[in-house]
């Protein structure tokens, strides 16, 4: 097989992953729970398959721009998935970056007709792409889900596109003279974008179909420490006692994800955040450490704290879940007085982590208050 049919052949795996991966990320995601950020999603697939296929005529007819114009076009797609992470979090997405890196990508490509040029803007052109890969990996550590091993294919992914970008960067300083030499670096290049496809469509089918189902019911990790650590600096500094930390787990979260499946414990998930938002007052703030975890932070007397939380572990248990599981729910808190930590947000967690734990060793569906 020669170096073109492998490239051939690349090309039309990569067309054809792409267009599935159109149609079950726009099926299977953004149909099923629409939002801006699964619509950014859908948008980077459609530019990707729309440019794979865009390669693959060019290999076909022989036309050499146009091969070049589909490669450049799809080095943007990466651009509007960390676009997306964006958009979920709340904050300005800024697409048209993914416009103007595809558009430039694109245009440098059929412009730079000497070889040597070519192999340099290609491989700045790649780490450039790589760069908003590297960006999605900080993206999906600022989510509160990031420990969620189906976001592990696209952290890994994303990883090893920013090496192999910066791998291709290092080996032109290393040998200016091979700069021209795009033989390996297209072979290398192709299957690390394939990969890139497959992982990102799992990944991202997690997002779409399965968080969407209770993103919105707490506020978003980041900002709840924000608010949170603002309100006990003034808390202290007036002398408040009467504010609490609860730290709230679904007991034994990894036996439930595994007998009701990734869709029966979304369910779980959304109703335990339904029952703890619907239960305490508007002016509780509430934020999602991870998947089945929320903490809230309240100023009410003791008397006051432990209705809610008896009410909280009652309603929860009572759920109907056998829709989803043939087990009882249940759920741990762990109370810390502010007081007891000096009003330190991240000694307060952890105090009420310790103490939620504790609650569960002893058989769940109970509380542990940590004493002042």
């Amino acid at each position: 097989m020669t170096p073109t049919d492998v490239l051939t052949n690349l090309s039309l795996a990569q067309a054809t992953v792409s267009t599935l991966a159109v149609f079950m990320i726009v099926s299977l995601g953004f149909l099923h729970a629409p939002s801006r950020a699964a619509l950014l999603w859908s948008l980077a697939f459609l530019l990707a398959m729309t440019s794979t296929w865009a390669s693959v005529v060019g290999v076909a007819v022989d036309d050499e721009s146009i091969r070049r114009g589909g490669l450049g076009l799809m080095l943007g797609a990466p651009a509007l998935i960390w676009s997306g992470f964006r958009a979920r979090r709340g904050v300005r997405a800024l697409p048209w970056i993914s416009a103007l890196q595809a558009v430039c990508s694109a245009t440098v490509f059929v412009l730079a007709t000497d070889a040597a040029v070519y192999g340099l803007v290609f491989r700045l052109a790649f780490l450039g792409s790589a760069a908003f890969a590297g960006l999605t990996i900080i993206e999906l550590r600022r989510a509160a889900e990031w420990r969620e091993r189906l976001m592990l294919p696209l952290l890994v992914v994303s990883a090893g596109f920013v090496a192999l970008a910066i791998a291709g960067v290092i080996s032109v300083i290393a040998a200016p003279t091979s700069v021209g030499d795009l033989q390996l670096a297209r072979t290398l290049n192709g299957l690390a974008m394939l990969v890139y496809l497959v992982c990102a469509t799992v990944s991202l089918l997690y997002f779409t179909s399965v968080s969407p189902g209770y993103a919105l019911t707490a506020t978003a990790w980041p900002q709840f420490v924000v608010t949170a650590t603002d309100r006990l600096a003034r808390a202290r500094r007036g002398g408040e006692t009467a504010w609490v930390v609860l730290s709230i787990e679904v007991d034994d979260p990894a036996q439930l994800r595994s007998a009701a499946g990734e869709n029966g414990w979304a369910h779980i998930v959304s109703a335990f955040e339904t029952t703890v938002t619907r239960t305490f007052p508007a002016d509780a703030d509430i934020g999602r450490r991870g998947t089945g975890r929320l903490t809230v932070l309240i100023a009410r007397p003791d008397t006051v704290v432990r209705e809610y939380v008896r009410t909280v572990l009652r309603l929860f248990t009572e759920l109907d879940a056998t829709a989803w599981v043939a087990v009882q729910l249940s759920a741990s808190v762990g109370w810390v007085p502010a007081p007891a930590a000096d009003y330190d947000l991240e000694t307060l967690l952890a105090r009420a982590d310790a103490a939620a734990s504790r609650a569960r060793r002893l058989g769940g569906d109970r509380w542990e208050r940590v004493r002042s």
